[in-house]
Order: structure tokens, then sequence, then C-alpha cells
């Protein structure tokens, strides 16, 4: 490690971009799993929980989205139209919600959230 911290910048850049691209790979999923919403807000209540774990908070989520916006814009340039814009911030939100209710809920077991036994 250098004066200027150089190691340490080079790792979390690294960090970063792995957990970017887990992101997005997990929207992928979320898109694909729309139909199957039992299955898919288990797995999203249990991200949420473990982001608990690495002290992120529920109004971090929400500021992602600019950057996001932003991405798919410079990927998709002409074919982001406003619809497929709408289309993606409805995902980007029905994924926040849930990643918000396990982060609210640390304890929470979803089967026995879902049959009222909470």
């Amino acid at each position: 490690m250098n004066n200027e911290n150089q190691l340490e910048y080079d790792i979390d850049r690294e960090m970063l971009q792995r957990h970017a691209v887990t992101v997005l790979e997990g929207l992928g999923a979320a898109v694909e799993s729309l139909e199957e919403s039992d299955f898919l807000n288990s797995v999203l209540i249990s991200i949420g929980q473990t982001h608990v774990q690495r002290h992120v908070k529920p109004n971090m989520l929400r500021r992602l989205w600019p950057s996001l916006n932003y991405g798919l814009k410079q990927c998709l340039q002409e074919n982001y139209t406003k619809e497929v814009n709408e289309a993606w911030k409805k995902v980007y939100f029905y994924v926040c919600f849930h990643m918000k209710r396990g982060m609210e809920n640390p304890d929470l077991d979803f089967d026995s959230y879902c049959n009222g036994t909470k």
C-alpha cells in the first residue's frame, strides 16, 4: 500500500464492480421471476436481510435508481424509451420494496410470514 492508499482504492473499485454486476444480474432474475412472486419476494426479503448485516439502510436503496437509470440509458440508447424507463423503474422499486421489508425485519421468516404465523 502506498501513501495514497492506491491498493485500497483498487480493491474497493473491484468490489464495487462485482457488486454492480451482481445487482444487474439480480434485476434480470427478478424480471424472469415476476410470475413466481412468492419465490421472488422471499429472495428479495432475504437479500434485504443480508444487507442489514452490511449496515445498508433502507433509504439507500432508492438512491441507486438514478445511477441505474443512467446506465440503462447509456446501454440501450435509442431503445430506452419512456415505456422502457417506466418498466425498469417499476421493477427496481418492486425490488426495493421487498428488500426494505427484509431490512426492517431482519429476523422475518418468509414462509411463516406468508402463512400468517409470523
